[in-house]
This record gives structure tokens, sequence and C-alpha cells, in this order.
């Protein structure tokens, strides 16, 4: 299953019998992510909004028809207390305006994802600076940026996002509703939250059933990068008793501390690939196109670059990696980076 696949709704329990229903919502076209519904017979509360598009709105309501009609239980959004995004990507985040101006609920997200709701506009210019940044020093050339730049652009502001003002914010350790836990595990995102309720850990995006989560530099977005990500699977690593592991796509995870150690596998094994191609001299886009061996097309350009940039600059910063080419980088703007392994 990807986010390309549509999760079944389905109902599960915690150990104290906390009731939690997941429901698809296709928030990019055939793009699905999972919302939860969780009921411990006090109060609501949903995890994530998913985004702007209609097709978000129309396919909670045909969410919370099925839960009615399968185990009767009907429920309104107006009777939300919180609403917890665990991330501020906009397929998690985008229709957060609707629940903060429409309903009661208290909109919560973390502390560094903020201001990216409270000012979007402002998040993309600086981003978008520092995406061709990044993409100069990779060694992308002056046509594909062009491409690649109006195609970021594009999508980002295709989905009408307009700042919210998010008052609620989340630290590491915050506790909501009736004590679920949050624990802050940056890496995927800068404020990317993992939610523990009783036995039951809600990850967003940080972990996922199959695939592993996208990476991208932290010279791009400060709190991303390998190294936080691999940091935030350790957190989650000692958190202990969770039985049960309800993702931001894809399907359930019945072995949490299992997908830990395979995420972790995974990205060790991409590093000693990348850091084999790095015997001789590599840009990050040379890199990325022996990685990925012409299997990207569109936007997966962006994120493969970024993957591989994100792998690249952790090897750099544990001194496995090496800038041969630094006359240059001393007298150029933003040239393309060589880096080569340390013997």
């Amino acid at each position: 299953m990807s986010t390309r696949e549509r999760a079944p709704v389905a109902r599960f329990e915690t150990r104290q019998g906390i009731r939690v229903y997941r429901f698809p919502v296709e928030t990019f076209p055939a793009h699905f992510n999972n919302l939860y519904l969780i009921d411990d017979d006090d109060r609501l509360t949903l995890i994530d909004a998913g985004s702007r598009l209609e097709s978000t709105r129309r396919d909670i309501t045909a969410g919370l028809d099925e839960i009615a009609a399968r185990w009767g239980r009907r429920y309104q959004l107006h009777d939300l207390a919180d609403v917890v995004i665990t991330h501020a990507h906009m397929d998690h985040c985008g229709n957060a305006g609707y629940f903060v101006e429409e309903t009661r609920a208290r909109v919560w997200v973390h502390e560094l994802d903020a201001r990216v709701l409270s000012a979007y506009e402002e998040r993309m210019v600086v981003a978008s600076k520092d995406l061709a940044i990044f993409l100069d020093r990779s060694g992308v050339g002056p046509a594909l940026k062009q491409q690649l730049m109006s195609m970021y652009t594009m999508s980002k502001y295709a989905l009408n996002f307009s700042s919210v003002d998010m008052p609620d914010r989340l630290t590491d350790a915050t506790t909501i509703g009736n004590g679920y836990q949050v624990f802050h595990t940056p890496g995927h995102c800068p404020g990317e939250i993992c939610l523990l309720v009783d036995d039951v850990l809600f990850t967003g995006d940080h972990m996922l059933s199959r695939t592993t989560p996208h990476q991208s530099p932290e010279c791009i977005t400060l709190f991303c990068g390998l190294r936080r990500y691999l940091e935030s699977l350790d957190k989650i690593q000692h958190v202990g008793g969770v039985e049960l592991a309800l993702g931001g796509h894809e399907d359930q995870m019945t072995n949490v501390y299992g997908r830990i150690h395979e995420i972790r596998r995974f990205h060790l094994q991409r590093l000693e690939r990348l850091r084999a191609m790095c015997r001789e001299p590599r840009t990050i886009w040379d890199v990325t196109q022996e990685l990925f061996a012409g299997r990207l097309e569109g936007y997966g350009q962006i994120l493969g670059i970024e993957e591989a940039g994100a792998h690249i600059e952790y090897l750099y910063q544990l001194g496995e990696l090496t800038i041969v080419n630094l006359d240059e980088v001393q007298r150029s703007n933003n040239p393309a980076l060589h880096y080569r392994a340390r013997a």
C-alpha cells in the first residue's frame, strides 16, 4: 500500500477501551491520507486535518457516515474537542483553517511548524530561495533547475492555502486531552510529532508501514535532515508498551519496534551505498541519477534530489565525505559541491 492506495475504514481499540476510527481522505489527486477519530467517552479528538481540496471535505463526511453505518455511532465535527496536526505538510494540515474557523475544537500543532501555517506566504518565499540554493550546490543545471523551481512553486500555490493563526502550540512531552502524550520527532518535518494514546501510537509521517518516509536536507529546512530523523527513531524505540502504530498513510503497524529496525537498516544501507558511489568525486545530482536510475519524473525529481541530498549531508556531517573543489567554492557563488569519500 502506498499514498496512492486508499486504506479501508477501520476501527481499533486501545488496551483501556478507547475507540479509534481510521478513515481515508483524498488530499491530492490520487493521493490518500489517513485521518483518525479518537473517542474516549469524554472527548473527541481528530488526528490531522487533510488538505484544502474539496475531496478532503467529501471524504471526511463519507468516513463519518460509514462509521455510523457500520458501528452505530454518529459523530459530528462540531463535537470535536481537539484536532492534532502531526506536521505541517499540506496533505496533513491544509484544512486546519476550517477547524479553527468553523468548529469549537482546539487545533494543535508543534511550535516549530506553527509558523508554516500562520505565515504561509513568507514560508514559501524563504523555502523557495533555500531550495534554489540547494539545487545549485547539488549540480543541477540551469534548465532543469528552472523547470523544478516552477514545478515547486506552482504545486505549493495551487493548494490555495491561506495563513491561519494557530494559538495552540505543542512541545515535546506536552499532554493533551485525557493524558495523550506528545513526542517531538523531527526529521521528515521540523514539527513532526507522534502521539501516544494508551498503547496506540499515532505516527503521522514519522513512520509508515511500508514506505520509508521522505528525507530532505537540513540545509533547506532546519530541524529536517537524516541526523534528526535517526535520533527521532531512537526516541520512539525507547517508548515502551506500544502495541499498535497508526501512520498518516498506508496500513497499521503491529510491530512498531521491528518497523523502526527496518527503517534504520534501510538508511544505513543507503548511506553505505552512497559512500561507495563517492569513491570518485560526485555531486548530489550525480548521486541522485545513479541512485534512482531514471525512475524519477515530475515532482519526484525534487523528492529524489532531496533524498539523496539528505544522505550526502549526513555523511558529510559525520566526516565521511570531503569537498574536493574548495577553490571553486571559495571564489564562486553557490557552485556545485563535489564530494569524495575519505580513504
